[in-house]
């Protein structure tokens, strides 16, 4: 009996290996022309069992089960996608050539736009009552196929949120934050929002944060503002406006709500200045009073500035109503404390902003005339003019 040199041996079993794996491509090919892609996979499945480091057959099991999917409702592929990709990944991961990994590409990218689109079109259609179950179902579809591509994640996302599945539309995102090779600021400024629609402040913070931190991000930053005014930090929503407004100087709603955050700081300032008129504080009155100056100066410029650019929007007229009839507000109460050479100069003060608040509030009656709350607003101020300012 010869004996079968070690080399010949070798050669033997590779041979083995090659037309093992040629008999189950062939017989994949019979069944996949016959339409019989289950069957195919089985096929596919035991010859990977047998040779797991072939990548042909990972490839072919990734395009049958791309066809395959094409047999189901969208709800229902998305097991074959997730199947696919991690076919297509352990085929490159085996070594294919570049034209093998140029058509998984091509592959993975034509079905991917398919549910993308899909699912674009039915978020955004108002025709049907189940687009927001078709989005969700071609969106998850669109993230299996292609795991890096951000705009799926976000999309998925928004369709959740309008479904009103918070967890699910967190849940997507905090994939796409795993999954995504580098951090992303989209990611956490919708993370930061979700976080704000459920009223976790510090976690909303701390997203929007970390979103400005990445790129220069207005819509988060913007949201990082609403979060500090939600969490009663003015002087931080103060502070990021100002920084905003020097990035954006033609920004009107900065202006708006920049003046807007200023009011509250100086409503509390001139809260402290009433409380140091009572207990005879002299430094800090006169500490408060040069802070007051500086921070109404900001207030009414900012309220200003945003009127001016746009004097029929009425939220800008009814903050400086609001702004000066406030301020008249704080004034009279202090006379009845504040010292005596200051009573003067804070009488004229307030009967200035009084005239403000009532031009204001006539404003707003001109561009709300069925409203009669402004009508009688001006009307009561008006009144209080005449009793308080006639001499």
């Amino acid at each position: 009996m010869k004996m079968i040199s070690l080399t010949r041996w070798a050669a033997l079993v590779a041979l083995g290996f090659f037309l093992g794996c040629s008999n189950t491509l062939k017989t994949v090919e019979s069944l996949v022309q016959e339409q019989a892609y289950f069957q195919a996979l089985k096929e596919l499945e035991a010859g990977l069992e047998k040779r797991p480091e072939n990548k042909l057959l990972w490839l072919e099991q990734g395009r049958i089960h791309l066809i395959y999917s094409e047999t189901d409702e969208p709800i229902q592929r998305t097991y074959h996608y997730q199947t696919a990709y991690f076919s297509f990944e352990e085929a490159r991961r085996l070594g294919v050539d570049s034209t093998q990994n140029a058509e998984i590409d091509n592959l993975l990218q034509r079905y991917w736009a398919q549910e993308h689109n899909a699912g674009i079109r039915a978020l955004e259609s108002g025709e049907y009552d189940d687009r927001l179950r078709d989005a969700s179902s071609h969106l998850r579809n669109a993230v299996a196929l292609k795991p890096n591509e951000i705009s799926s994640y976000i999309a998925l996302s928004n369709a959740y949120y309008s479904a009103a599945k918070m967890k699910l539309a967190v849940k997507t995102l905090r994939d796409a934050e795993e999954n995504l090779d580098a951090p992303n600021a989209q990611i956490y400024e919708k993370l930061g929002f979700l976080s704000l629609e459920q009223g976790d402040i510090e976690e909303s913070i701390t997203f929007y944060q970390r979103s400005i931190e990445i790129a220069d991000n207005q819509n988060a930053a913007f949201g990082l503002v609403n979060a500090y005014i939600l969490a009663g930090e003015s002087l931080l929503a103060v502070e990021l406006l100002s920084s905003l407004l020097d990035r954006y100087p033609n920004d009107t709603e900065i202006n708006h709500v920049y003046g807007v955050q200023l009011n509250i700081v100086l409503d509390g300032y001139l809260t402290q200045l009433h409380q140091a008129y009572e207990d005879d504080n002299s430094e800090e009155v006169e500490r408060l009073r040069e802070a007051i100056d500086g921070m109404l100066e900001g207030a009414e410029g900012q309220l200003t500035q945003a009127y001016q650019n746009d004097i029929s929007n009425t939220a800008f007229v009814e903050s400086l109503a609001i702004f000066y009839n406030n301020l008249t507000s704080k004034y009279l109460e202090m006379l009845e404390v504040a010292y005596t050479e200051h009573v003067d100069p804070m009488s004229d003060s307030a009967a200035e902003y009084l005239d403000k608040a009532i031009t204001y509030y006539k404003r707003m009656q001109q561009l709300r005339p069925n409203d009669p709350e402004y009508s009688q607003k001006a009307e009561s101020l008006g009144e209080l003019r005449i009793v308080l300012f006639t001499y």
